[in-house]
């Protein structure tokens, strides 16, 4: 349960752990609608019945896939029979999910300050992101990186807050991940492209800490930052070649009156 006491509405899938729509988060003006945006990790393992569930129940339309070229991303031989388009803008990962070579875990410096550098180098990115969900034909869309939790954590949330979307609920959709982290780790796990996530797993630093998988203040830092940089999220994304007339086709587009029909958890569920 998040810590607005709602139950995330996840797309249960069996070869994916942490797909969600994240309609029916409460913002200025209403809500988000459902069957807009979703967030998760790939697709790549999707089966058959994932397939037909997110073609038939879900209408998928649109892919956004946040990984480096390491990961091998491509879109799926699937993708054109549902009329699904890929779009990759790969984001740095700095948290040591994906890539050892960039864990940047140690003394003093927290999963927050590896956002903030993730975020300053995404800007051009994020607003490519922008343009595609505003396009015509491109929502329902799935943004997803290897776990859905990092880099798709970041742009959700800047995605969200520049439509308004109520801080605590941005947070709450963030921690969500929780829930499911455990299977998605080990998924990874099996792959050979992230065969060394266990062994490079952070180390306690000489406090004796762990470095957190999920750390609740990480994506409020990220929202500060855009406040006091920017003015906000829209602001952030207006300074990175935004304009005025996409982002209010984006709050438009995912925001809708608080009367919109409760959107549910689909598929059999995941312990």
């Amino acid at each position: 349960m998040t810590a607005l006491g709602n139950e995330p509405h996840w797309i249960d899938l069996v070869g994916a752990h942490n797909v969600r729509d994240l309609g029916g988060l409460p913002a200025a003006g209403g809500v988000v609608r459902p069957r807009v945006l979703l967030r998760g990790d790939s697709l790549d393992a999707a089966t058959i019945g994932d397939i037909a569930l997110l073609r038939d129940d879900v209408g998928l339309r649109g892919v956004v896939d946040l990984r480096a070229p390491f990961e091998h991303p491509r879109p799926a031989a699937w993708f054109p029979q549902l009329g699904i388009t890929w779009l990759h803008e790969p984001l740095v990962d700095l948290s040591g999910l994906a890539d050892p070579a960039a864990l940047r875990y140690r003394a003093g410096e927290e999963l927050a300050e590896l956002y903030a550098l993730m975020l300053e180098s995404a800007g051009a990115r994020l607003v490519r992101v922008l343009r595609f969900l505003i396009s015509d034909g491109r929502t329902p869309a799935l943004v997803h990186c290897a776990a859905g939790k990092d880099r798709t954590g970041v742009v959700t949330a800047v995605l969200l807050a520049a439509a308004g979307v109520e801080r605590e609920a941005i947070l709450a959709d963030y921690l969500a991940t929780r829930l499911r982290i455990h299977l998605v780790r080990a998924a990874l796990d099996r792959r050979a492209e992230y065969a060394h996530h266990m062994r490079a797993a952070p180390s306690p630093d000489t406090t004796g800490r762990q470095a957190p998988a999920m750390d609740p203040q990480a994506i409020g830092s990220v929202l500060d930052l855009l406040e006091s940089a920017f003015g906000g999220a829209a602001g952030f994304l207006a300074a990175n070649g935004a304009d005025a007339g996409q982002l209010a086709r984006w709050r438009e587009l995912l925001i809708g009156p608080g009367d919109e029909p409760r959107v549910q958890s689909l598929g059999a569920g995941t312990p």
